[in-house]
Order: structure tokens, then C-alpha cells, then sequence
């Protein structure tokens, strides 16, 4: 039993020495009374254990001829028992931590009993630099830093040191500081540990196995050695040379487990890895970049500053080489051309990161690489493919602004509506769906004055329609967020969604104060544009939101001079069944945001960006804008079917013959917004107003009349020289290809 006990004690007490890290996580694993007993067990084998160790020094004085007083050793043993023992008690009932207590007891007694039996001598300084240096290092090194135990451990000295007596000359004191540097810097380093690691270090290398003496060596039995252990990446590099997966467990080992030697697995990890990437000299190569991290966890905290980053970059760059393995020709060199940009973006990121000198030349090596594989495709190939701008089914954002045409109506009227604050209402943006508004209010930046700073707000979100204070805390958030972007958001105080759980429609109004005085100061206004703006509807319908938000839109349009509140939706206020909008939206004014004019059409299709290399036979240009009556949504999607289609054949000239191929396909590939005007947008008598005209029958309108103007108004329908007809040939098409015309039961 007594073996047992002095064996589980000096394991405790080998993990408070040589692995407090490993200590301190058992520790936090422990209840407070669980730590508490521990201590308790283990004090009365550590204080033996110091009795022993004092015993040494006596008889190692002794033999040297020095004086050693072994009565006072003894007395100042008991007493440094009792104070530091209690000492170490309260600091464990405080529940700071296991290895202070240990350490607060154990070298507490022994520098009492060698206090007491050496007086101040130098053999007194040198032991009691050890101690502190010990205790200084080992209990706050695992949370601190090394500097910050030596500080502790020299406040130590300065506090202890009075305590026993005074310091008297300076010969004293030139002992002290003699004993004290030399004793903590060499307990701090274990320097102690240099001779059997490079042993250990040298045997490795001619060894079959050489993770045997690795695993034998210092380093991982300590796991607090401060000193830079020479050879260390060098010799994880080896390790992973001679077994690769071994070999980069071991790196994550040292990494993640010895703190003071985190540098030196750095190091190894970023050679063992740009060796392995400075591999990759062809295309095929690259396909398997990313393979090479697949070791690595994301976002492990040894990773170095930016290796996470390069992880991500190589990982894209490795997942469109894969692609072009697979391809053909034509995609082949789009593919290369975008790797270029990419590898050139890489190249500039990483050049900012500490590791942009490792792979730097990497990134600039592959650079080549890709370029010349894609002149050496280009030379492949007859021509060169067109590059597709358009964008079908998206909005244009911001960056796409080349891509945005037309619209300057629309902008010259919301200017217009809003230059007088004092004159100003509400305006909706009323358009039908895929008409372009979401488009248009995401290029508002790009388009209006610089008098005015949009605020983008996507109501389509669902956290605009989770509570009347997260609503208010969001709309706060938006504003300043965009002036934050303007660099106009100094003296404005970013806001707390923990404001706004109290009385939130207050602390809305307290924050637009605040905002309202940032934009007179700099004399611009906030165009706030709620898109979607039926979407609130549902959250009113099931109670998330209340009406009192629209009171406060209400409120906030017809008294605040600095915002200009812009709404834009699909429906009109009088299409709407849930909420009374223009009971809420008092005097709005639409804006009505319809098909692309003429001109505008024409530049879409035949210069969406300046590069654009597609040309079109006489009388295509003008046969799209007759079958989409110029629809923003339907000309991207037939402009990016057609250059799709010249490049599979090798060409940059579109036909009447690609025109109507692509028709076809446009047809199914939307589908789904064909699909939504049929079902969503019109009801059981507007739909049969619809097959009637697709198959060219005459309209009664004494029967049809209300359901015929419904569809004007919302120009699905318009009226010609010679009857009414579908606004859109091309829905006019797909009416007759899916058999709506013969029953709506027909479109699923």
C-alpha cells in the first residue's frame, strides 16, 4: 500500500516537473474538492522528498569544507511546511491551480530550511534562483509566457528576500544576483537536457528507426525546455522524410504540445511542405496540391500566420486543375485562364503573410507553369473562346457593374423624388419579378450622386422577420455598416443587438440621432432601399414581427431629413391581402421599373463588356429583342446559352441557326421563372386569358375583361394593332411547348 501510495505520488509529482501542461489539463478536468484531495495526499510524500533533498545539500556543504547548520535546517524545514503547506492549501481551496499548490508547499519548506541552515550565503542565492526559477516557470509558464515567469519569479525574490532579513552590502546583493540569473536562467532553459537530446539527436541519424530515439529524447520528456533545441527542425524534417505520415504527426506534436519549441515545428512543417509543392511542375501535379495538406487540421492554432489562407487558395487552384483534366479543349483554356488570376492572386495574398517567402517563389513558379499551358492550348486551338459576362437568374452586384445597363430613367427619377427633403414621401420601386430591381438597387453606388450613401437591406433574409428588436438592431447594423465602408463612421458607435432587447424602438430612434449627426457633419444622406419588401408580410402573419415596426418606418420617413427610405417589391400596395401599406406608407410614390429600352437592349446584347469578342449575323440582335420584348432576365439567359454554343463549335460569330437552338434551350433552362409568371403571377381566368391568346383565339372582353387588364397592368399582356397579344414571345412559346394552353393542370 505504501509503494502504491509513493508511486502515485511521484507521478503527480513527475507531471507537476517535467509536463504541466499535461498536468494543468488534468486539473481542468477536476472538480475543486477532487484537486483539493490530491494536494493533500500528495503533500506529506513531497515534503519527505524535500527533507531528503535537504539532507543532500547538508552533506554536499559538508564535504566542501562549508558550514551547514543542520538543527536550523531542520526548524526552517518544519516551519516552511506549515507556512507554505497552508499557503498552499488556501491557494488550492481557491482553485487556481494543481502545480502551484504543489510547488508553493514543496520549495517553500526547502527554502525555509535552507535559509535558516546557509544563512545568505552564495549557495544559498544559487538554490533559491533555482526554486523560484522552478516555481515561476512552471506555474505560470503553461498560462504565460517566459518572460513573464522570469518577472514573476524575480518579484518573488524581491518580496521573499525581506521577509527573511535584510540584504546588507552590496556583496550581498552581488551574491543574489549572481545566484538568482544563473540558477533561474538555467532551471528556465534546461540546458541540462542539451547533452542527451544531441546524443539522442546523432544516434537517430545512421538508425533504421529513428522515431525510437526521437520519442527517447528530451523533448518529450519536458515539455517546458525554454532553450531552442539546436537541430530540432532539422531533424523533424528527417523524421518526415523517412516516414511521411509518422514524420508530420510528430511535427503536429511538438507543435500543438511543446510551446517552446513551436517555432522550430513551424519551421519543419512549412519545409517538409513547400518541398512537396516545389514538386509540382505541371498542370496534373497541381490536380494533387491539395492532398498535401490533407494532414494538417484547419485552424489548428500551431498552424502559422497564413498557412490556413494558402491551404484554402492551393485547395481552389487543385480543384479547377481536377476540372481540366477532364475537359475539353475550348473549357481547358477558360479554366487555365482563370487558374492564372487565381495563382496571381494567391501570389499578392500570401506575400503579406510570414510566409510569403517560403511560397512566394512557389506561387510564382506555378505561374509559368500555368501560362504556359495555356499558350500552348491557345496554340491548339483555332480561335480564341469568347468569355461569358452574362449573368442569368442573379442580381448584378456591384462588382458586376460593366454588366448593368440602362435604368437611367429610373435614376433620374428617384433623384428627382429625393433632392428636397422637406417634399419627400416614400417610394416604391414596383417591377415584376427578374425585371431587374435587386440589380438596379445593388448598383444604386455606381449610379447615383455621391450625395447619397445607399443601404442595401435584402428583406428576403429571415433575420429581418425574427422580432420587432432584432429588426430594429439589423437596420442600425446596416447603416452602419455602409458608413463604416464610406469611411464616414467616426463618432458613431457600432451597435449591440444586446441594446436592442429593451425598449428597441427607443434605442433605434437614439441611434439614427447619432447617425442623422454624422451625415449632417459631412453633408450626405442615407438611401436606405428595402427590397422585397412583401417578404415582411410573413413575418406579421405568424407573429414574429409586429405592426408597429411599419409604424416606425412610418415615423422614420416623415421626420427624418438625413434618410431617404426607398421600398421595392413585385407587388403593388393594392396587390397585397395582409398588411394595409398604404395605410403605413402614407403619399408613396412608385417608381415603375419595366423592359430595357431599345438602345439599352442592343448594348447588352452586343457589348456587356468592353472585351467582348461575339459578333451576330444581320437580324439576330434584333430577333432576340423581339422574342424577349428586351427583358433584362431573358436577354442574359439567351446571351449565355448563345456564347456557350459558339464555343463548343469553334466559333465567335452568332447565326439565325444558333439563335434558335439556343431558343430551345432557354425554354428549359428557365423553366422555373417561365413557371413561376404561370403559376405564382397570374389566377385560374388570367391563365385562361393566356391560352386562349397563345393559341391565337379572340378575346371576349365583355367575359375576360377584368383578367385582360390585370395582365396589361402587369405586362404579361399588351394590347397591338391588331388585338391583344403576349408581352413576351418567348412565354408565348413556352405556353404552347409545355401544353398550358390546354389546361393548366398540365404545368407542374
Amino acid at each position: 500500500m505504501i509503494r502504491a501510495y509513493l508511486k502515485e505520488s511521484l507521478s503527480w509529482l513527475q507531471l507537476a516537473f517535467f509536463k504541466p501542461f499535461t498536468l494543468q489539463e488534468e486539473a481542468r478536468r477536476m472538480t475543486r474538492k477532487r484537486a483539493l484531495a490530491i494536494y493533500l495526499k500528495i503533500s506529506p510524500a513531497g515534503f519527505l522528498i524535500i527533507l531528503i533533498l535537504l539532507a543532500v545539500v547538508g552533506a554536499v556543504c559538508e564535504m566542501a569544507g562549508a558550514p551547514f547548520n543542520w538543527t536550523a535546517a531542520f526548524r526552517g524545514w518544519l516551519a516552511g511546511c506549515l507556512v507554505f503547506g497552508l499557503g498552499g492549501l488556501f491557494w488550492s481551496l481557491l482553485g487556481l491551480s494543481l502545480g502551484a499548490d504543489l510547488f508553493l508547499g514543496l520549495f517553500g519548506s526547502l527554502l525555509f530550511g535552507l535559509r535558516f541552515s546557509l544563512g545568505f550565503g552564495l549557495s544559498f542565492f544559487l538554490v533559491y534562483g533555482l526554486i523560484f526559477g522552478l516555481f515561476g516557470g512552471l506555474v505560470f509558464r503553461p498560462d504565460s509566457r517566459l518572460m513573464f515567469g522570469l518577472i514573476i519569479s524575480l518579484i518573488g525574490g524581491l518580496f521573499v528576500i525581506p521577509f527573511f532579513g535584510p540584504v546588507k552590502g552590496s556583496s550581498e546583493i552581488l551574491r543574489f544576483g549572481t545566484g538568482y540569473l544563473v540558477t533561474v536562467t538555467f532551471s528556465f532553459s534546461r540546458s541540462f537536457y542539451l547533452l542527451p537530446y544531441l546524443i539522442q539527436y546523432w544516434r537517430s541519424g545512421a538508425a533504421r528507426n529513428p522515431f525510437a530515439f526521437f520519442r527517447n529524447s528530451p523533448v518529450y520528456w519536458d515539455e517546458v525546455i525554454a532553450m531552442p533545441l539546436p537541430f530540432l527542425s532539422r531533424w523533424l524534417v528527417e523524421l518526415a522524410q523517412s516516414d511521411r505520415e509518422q514524420g508530420l504527426a510528430e511535427i503536429s506534436f511538438i507543435a500543438s504540445n511543446r510551446p517552446y519549441q513551436r517555432r522550430a515545428a513551424q519551421k519543419a512543417l512549412l519545409a517538409v511542405v513547400t518541398d512537396d509543392l516545389r514538386q509540382v511542375d505541371r498542370i496534373e501535379k497541381l490536380a494533387r496540391a491539395g492532398e498535401l495538406f490533407e494532414a494538417f487540421p484547419s485552424k489548428a492554432k500551431y498552424l502559422p500566420s497564413g498557412f490556413d489562407e494558402a491551404r484554402r487558395r492551393i485547395s481552389s487552384l487543385a480543384a479547377n486543375a481536377r476540372r481540366y483534366e477532364s475537359a475539353n479543349p475550348v473549357t481547358r483554356l477558360v479554366l487555365l485562364e482563370r487558374m492564372a488570376v487565381d495563382v496571381e492572386d494567391f501570389r499578392t495574398a500570401i506575400a503579406q503573410t510570414p510566409i510569403g517567402m517560403d511560397f512566394y517563389p512557389i506561387a510564382e513558379r506555378w505561374l509559368d507553369i500555368v501560362k504556359a499551358a495555356e499558350e500552348k492550348m491557345r496554340r491548339r486551338l483555332d480561335f480564341t473562346p469568347i468569355r461569358n459576362p452574362f449573368i442569368a437568374g442573379n442580381a448584378l452586384l456591384e462588382v458586376d457593374g460593366k454588366l448593368f445597363k440602362g435604368r437611367r430613367d429610373i435614376i433620374r427619377a428617384l433623384e428627382e423624388n429625393i433632392i428636397h427633403p422637406r417634399q419627400r414621401t416614400a417610394l416604391l420601386l414596383y417591377g415584376r419579378k427578374r425585371i431587374g430591381k435587386s440589380s438596379t438597387l445593388l448598383n444604386l453606388p455606381n449610379l447615383i450622386s455621391a450625395e447619397y450613401i445607399p443601404v442595401y437591406i435584402d428583406l428576403q433574409e429571415a433575420k429581418w422577420r425574427e422580432g420587432d428588436g432584432v429588426f430594429c438592431y439589423h437596420l442600425a447594423k446596416a447603416v452602419y455598416h455602409e458608413l463604416f465602408q464610406a469611411a464616414l463612421s467616426e463618432g458613431l458607435k457600432q451597435p449591440s443587438e444586446s441594446e436592442f432587447d429593451q425598449r428597441p424602438f427607443t434605442r433605434l430612434a437614439e441611434y439614427l440621432d447619432d447617425v442623422e449627426e454624422v451625415l449632417r457633419r459631412v453633408r450626405k444622406q442615407a438611401l436606405i432601399t428595402f427590397d422585397e419588401y412583401e417578404r415582411m408580410e410573413a413575418g406579421i402573419e405568424n407573429g414574429r414581427i409586429t405592426t408597429e415596426v411599419l409604424n416606425q418606418l412610418r415615423h422614420l420617413v416623415q421626420h427624418r431629413q438625413g434618410l431617404v427610405f426607398l421600398f421595392s417589391g413585385s407587388h403593388r400596395f393594392e396587390e397585397l391581402k395582409i398588411v394595409n401599406w398604404a395605410d403605413y406608407l402614407i403619399n408613396t410614390k412608385t417608381l415603375e421599373l419595366s423592359f430595357l429600352e431599345p438602345e439599352e437592349a442592343r448594348e447588352l446584347m452586343e457589348r456587356p463588356v468592353p472585351e467582348f469578342n461575339m459578333r451576330y449575323e444581320p437580324g439576330v440582335v434584333d430577333k432576340i429583342l423581339e422574342l424577349t420584348h428586351r427583358h433584362p432576365y431573358l436577354l442574359q439567359a439567351i446571351g449565355s446559352e448563345l456564347v456557350n454554343q459558339l464555343n463548343m463549335r469553334n466559333r465567335t460569330t452568332a447565326t439565325m441557326d444558333d439563335l434558335n437552338a439556343v431558343v430551345e434551350k432557354t425554354l428549359v433552362s428557365s423553366q422555373a421563372y417561365f413557371h413561376y409568371v404561370w403559376t405564382d403571377e397570374c389566377s385560374d381566368e388570367e391563365r385562361g386569358v393566356l391560352a386562349e391568346l397563345a393559341l391565337g383565339e379572340e378575346i371576349k372582353q365583355d367575359r375576360r375583361g377584368a383578367a385582360l387588364q390585370s395582365l396589361v397592368r402587369k405586362e404579361i399582356v399588351e394590347k397591338g394593332q391588331n388585338g391583344y397579344r403576349l408581352t413576351v414571345e418567348m412565354f408565348h412559346f413556352w405556353i404552347l411547348k409545355n401544353g398550358a394552353a390546354s389546361g393548366s393542370e398540365r404545368v407542374s
